[in-house]
């Protein structure tokens, strides 16, 4: 017997009618700048487009009943701001609603703001084309921004009654949920692809992924696997199957991994260390993110003899499963999935280079950041020094055009911040809404110019009211990262940029100075993070000069370190967006 959610139906919109069904395939002109299929079988397609004030929208899915998309702060559907539509005798059908916190009814909006544009039913699929102001107003809409958006989606073969006010539940099979970015999402050049381009794979091989549980596994590639040439693409490839439990992947190259490790296989908490340092970004992806194309004419620089040319690829897995199968046996699932690596032998008009920005992990300075805070934030400084140094010798500006915001299980919110003297200038890039199992690289809108006088600097910010104890700095998911990782041209003999605070100004529950040498043990020492302790503590992070470490594996000498004090801007940017 069907499942029926009762709901009214007199708040549709009237609407075109959809064109004239016939025997070509039921999809239009692609016009749209990307698309994504939000199931793992491609029955929920969705296009989508956006400007500065509107997002247009394009659903194909294999049915001829309703089809549903949502916007969710959690990824479920309570809340979420939602989109209801069908094609019914030649018309087009579509609603604006909302669920409310615990309740998956979904309630009429009063405010109908999305736009019907077009739609279509052929050969069992409905296509729906509307639009919406990117920020409305409506207290009960989601408002679509550059950081990550859980995209929730339904669909049903039926649709609904208009006479009784009923709509069929979708049931458990036809929906699901994606992490995703509608703004800075990935955009394929116009000449894509160049001539003379190929492909590599990378991948783990046979790895079996635990029972149940989480693991981040790490495998080294031998020098030269991938040949001299210009990266100008990469994308997953994921063992069919095996979609919804790779979470995470990101491959890094150095050129200080012994040749005897070549082609092992680590868990990375327990890598030797050779392993764990390499840590220079060259391709991440996370769940929910497809191909990254780098801009036209842009391209990385790999395999020459100045690049660094040893790989380790870092793959996160996640999976819950009964640890034994219906007979008995053990289950095991081998996985095989990795990253493409799309390059190109012709020249390309601009070298792109990457740049690690955030917080320096080390074993003699880790991050500390105290258990009970809702929202406990550090920042991380590119000093104009550092940044000099690493501009030099011509000093001209870069243009950014990707970045990676990076955390672990605790960050919640990532910006990275750009100061032009005492100026802040608008964020390069922000994530209010920052997961760990979405660090997908976001291609900006719009690319950012860099002077070599400027700081960046990134600020992160961590909820640990769940966590008990002091989490320090460290790559595993029980310690924490800050980092942005930015794509940039003409690229530069300039890879990392990270920072510590001296604690200079960390001071005794008596209002004693502690010497900046003994201060990272004085905290180890700390037993008991009162309330007290917490403030002395925030107020050294403010009030401290900042350490700032400049590199390059290219350059003698190799590094440089600055003191730098980050002066009270006159001006600090505010992201006040207009709602329409």
């Amino acid at each position: 017997m069907a499942v029926w959610m009762y709901f009214l139906l007199t708040y549709f919109l009237n609407v075109q009618t959809s064109l004239a069904q016939t025997d070509a395939p039921a999809v239009f002109t692609p016009v749209y700048d990307h698309y994504r299929a939000l199931d793992y079988q491609g029955n929920f397609v969705l296009g989508w487009s956006t400007n500065a004030t509107d997002i247009d929208i394009e659903i194909t899915a294999r049915t001829t009943g309703y089809v549903g998309l949502g916007l969710s702060p959690t990824g479920t559907m309570t809340p979420a701001d939602m989109v209801i539509g069908w094609i019914a005798d030649g018309q087009m059908y579509l609603g604006d609603y909302y669920t409310r916190e615990g309740d998956r009814t979904p309630y009429i909006d009063v405010s109908q703001d999305w736009i019907v544009q077009a739609g279509n039913e052929v050969n069992g699929t409905t296509v729906l084309r509307f639009s919406r102001k990117l920020r409305t107003c409506d207290v009960n809409d989601v408002n679509i921004t550059a950081s990550r958006m859980s995209v929730i989606w339904s669909y049903h073969e039926s649709d609904p009654n208009v006479t009784s006010g009923l709509m069929p539940y979708h049931g458990p099979e036809t929906r699901g949920s994606r992490d995703m970015y509608l703004i800075n999402d990935d955009v394929v050049p116009k000449s894509y692809p160049p001539p003379n381009t190929f492909m590599i794979d990378i991948a783990h091989s046979e790895y079996v992924i635990p029972a149940v549980g989480s693991s981040l596994q790490c495998r080294v590639f031998q020098r030269g696997i991938i040949p001299a040439g210009n990266m100008i693409k990469y994308e997953p490839f994921i063992t069919p199957g095996n979609e919804a439990y790779v979470y995470r992947m990101t491959l890094y190259r150095c050129s200080n991994i012994s040749v005897d490790l070549a082609g092992q296989a680590f868990d990375c908490d327990e890598a030797p260390n050779d392993v764990k340092s390499c840590k220079t970004i060259v391709a991440s992806w996370s769940m929910g993110a497809e191909a990254f194309h780098f801009p036209e004419g842009v391209g990385m620089s790999v395999g020459g003899p100045s690049d660094p040319n040893d790989y380790v690829l870092e793959i996160q897995y996640s999976k819950w499963q009964d640890t034994v199968g219906p007979d008995g046996t053990a289950v095991t699932i081998p996985d095989s999935s990795g990253l493409r690596v799309t390059y190109t032998t012709s020249a390309v008009q601009q070298q792109a280079g990457v740049l690690e920005l955030g917080k320096v992990i080390s074993a003699g300075w880790r991050e500390f950041i105290p258990d009970g805070e809702a929202a406990f934030t550090t920042n991380a400084f590119c000093s104009p020094r550092c940044m000099n140094w690493g501009f030099s010798p011509e000093k001209s500006a870069i243009s950014i055009f990707g970045v990676i915001l990076k955390g672990n299980d605790v960050a919640r919110d990532i910006k990275l911040r750009h100061f032009r003297g005492s100026n802040e200038l608008p964020w390069i890039a922000v994530d209010t809404t920052f997961s760990n199992f979405f660090q997908a690289p976001r291609l900006l809108k719009n690319s950012v110019s860099v002077e070599a006088t400027d700081t960046l600097s990134v600020q992160c910010t961590y909820n640990t009211m769940d966590r008990q104890g002091i989490t320090r700095g460290g790559f595993s998911r029980v310690e924490e990262v800050c980092r942005a990782t930015v794509m940039y041209y003409p690229a530069k003999q300039f890879d990392m940029c990270l920072s510590w605070s001296s604690f200079d100004q960390l001071k005794t529950k008596t209002g004693q100075l502690v010497n900046e040498n003994e201060a990272v043990q004085y905290l180890q020492n700390v037993t008991t993070w009162d309330p007290d302790m917490k403030r002395l503590f925030k107020d050294a992070l403010r009030d401290s000069s900042e350490r700032t470490i400049c590199s390059s594996i290219a350059r003698l000498p190799a590094y440089a370190v600055d003191r730098y004090q980050h002066p009270a801007t006159t001006s600090t940017y505010s992201e006040t967006l207009p709602c329409y």
